[in-house]
């Protein structure tokens, strides 16, 4: 038996167009089996190269985002520590406030007046601040569209145009007035014997933390901001840190 001959070349004939004669090109099988190894590997390793950079893109974005996120958390950091800061100056005025206040009625608690008697020269000044400093006026005219029913709803709803007026139903001192997700443009008025006030929806806020107000002030405009269905003010009065129903004190929304 003849063993059965392998073949080692690969012949190519190459047939020129004029009158030149042919030519054999011969390559070796394994040499060729080479170069078509090496290409395969060529076309792999720019695939996982292209994959790589792929995944390296995707991490250096992903990075970048990271650090926007560290950025903006510090300067929130940042923010906290302004307003706590803010705060801690707001406390020692407020209890500087609260005293004199305290000591402020008590003296005017000392007077007695009879039904027929008139108040003296001396302290209508006087009797007239306490009033002024006490949430007695509405702050904006309206409807009531939702009345105090605690504990879901601790104040009440003031339906009126929207951009109308919301004034200050007595003298105080602006706690804090800023936005919120719910309650959209919010400000937090703090007045004499333990009474606050509260202002939601706001359109915009005219003043800012800290400012002192008076009776009569514009504080902001009636809007709809936040989480609500139309322009109302959502109104709050707290006395020594709980809700009261505002129709008993404020004289003109009854």
């Amino acid at each position: 038996m003849h063993k059965k001959h392998k073949k080692k070349f690969l012949n190519i004939l190459l047939i020129p167009d004029d009158d030149s004669s042919a030519r054999t090109i011969r390559i070796r099988y394994w040499l060729l089996r080479f170069f078509l190894v090496l290409v395969i590997f060529f076309a792999l390793a720019t695939l996982t190269a292209f994959g790589l950079y792929g995944k390296l893109l995707q991490l250096a974005l992903e990075r970048n985002e990271l650090q926007q996120e560290n950025l903006q958390l510090r300067q929130q950091l940042t923010k906290v520590h302004q307003i706590m800061g803010q705060l801690e100056s707001l406390k020692a005025y407020e209890q500087k406030l609260r005293h004199a206040l305290e000591g402020y009625v008590n003296v005017n608690q000392q007077v007695k007046l009879s039904d027929n008697q008139d108040v003296l020269p001396e302290f209508k000044t006087e009797w007239s601040s306490i009033f002024n400093s006490i949430p007695l006026v509405a702050p904006v005219t309206g409807f009531i569209s939702q009345e105090y029913r605690p504990p879901v709803h601790l104040g009440i709803d003031i339906v009126a145009a929207e951009g109308t007026p919301i004034r200050a139903p007595a003298n105080g001192i602006v706690l804090f007035s800023g936005w919120t997700y719910n309650d959209g443009n919010v400000i937090i008025l703090k007045h004499s014997n333990g009474f606050y006030t509260y202002y939601k929806h706001n359109l915009t806020n005219l003043v800012f933390a800290h400012q002192t107000v008076r009776q009569g002030d514009v504080i902001a405009l009636l809007g709809t901001s936040g989480q609500s269905s139309g322009p109302h003010l959502h109104f709050e009065i707290w006395k020594n840190g709980y809700p009261i129903n505002p129709l008993s004190l404020v004289v003109n929304l009854k």
